[in-house]
């Protein structure tokens, strides 16, 4: 199964192909998980695959399960060490569900876990909970970049994202989606201090912020990972 039949089948049957769609917009509700995911798939478990989707996909919707949006990410990472091919974002109906369907899928589906280490040699998974209500909107004729950091001392990170939010600002960008204080779970470690999604007008106008970006100062901050989305 190639990516596109994964980002397919990962949508149920949304629309998640910014070519076939000008507006899509993920509605966020208090009370509900916001789930990001990076996958790298093996190429050789087609098989594996389908038994996953057949089984464990319905099983997730059951409990609350909906994908929002995904993206191939077939350019190299402009910041980090990490090269991820799909990215994706997917809410639950309410948080608790959330957390209690990692426990009981396996009741239902035993090879679970085992069966995304095969299928995923990279699956990196965040979740967080939704504390207000709010809309993202992401347009077909913008250019969106996800980051993610890390920190390493409290102070000087905080300080370096107030000045990243400003200057993310000051070069015509927005951010239209910022989440903290996530969860990862075991087997799955990825959970950075802050997740970011920013809008641009152009690739012209985020590299110009980027080259800003580069030349602050980092001493506070541990690590970084940052993707074009597609």
């Amino acid at each position: 199964m190639n990516i596109r039949q994964l980002l397919f089948f990962l949508a149920l049957l949304t629309v998640t192909n910014m070519g076939l769609a000008q507006v899509k917009t993920i509605s966020l509700k208090k009370g509900e998980a916001l789930d990001l995911l990076l996958l790298s798939t093996n190429p050789d478990a087609g098989e594996l695959q389908k038994e996953y989707f057949d089984k464990a996909v319905p099983v997730a919707s059951e409990w609350g399960y909906q994908p929002q949006y995904s993206s191939r990410l077939s350019q190299p990472p402009t910041q980090g060490n990490y090269w991820p091919k799909i990215f994706i974002l997917a809410k639950w109906e309410d948080y608790d569900k959330r957390l209690e369907f990692t426990k009981e899928i396996v009741k239902v589906y035993p090879q679970f876990h085992e069966r995304r280490r095969a299928i995923w040699p990279n699956f990196d998974l965040t979740y967080w909970k939704i504390e207000e209500d709010k809309e993202v909107s992401i347009h077909e004729a913008k250019y969106y970049v996800a980051t993610a950091y890390w920190s390493k001392s409290d102070t000087s990170f905080d300080s370096f994202i107030d000045q990243w939010g400003a200057t993310v600002t000051k070069q015509g960008g927005k951010v239209i989606l910022e989440c903290t204080d996530g969860t990862s779970p075991f087997g799955y470690h990825y959970n950075p201090e802050i997740f970011t999604v920013t809008e641009w007008n152009s690739k012209e106008d985020f590299e110009k912020f980027h080259t800003k970006n580069l030349a602050m100062d980092h001493s506070g901050v541990e690590h970084v990972n940052q993707f074009i989305l597609q």
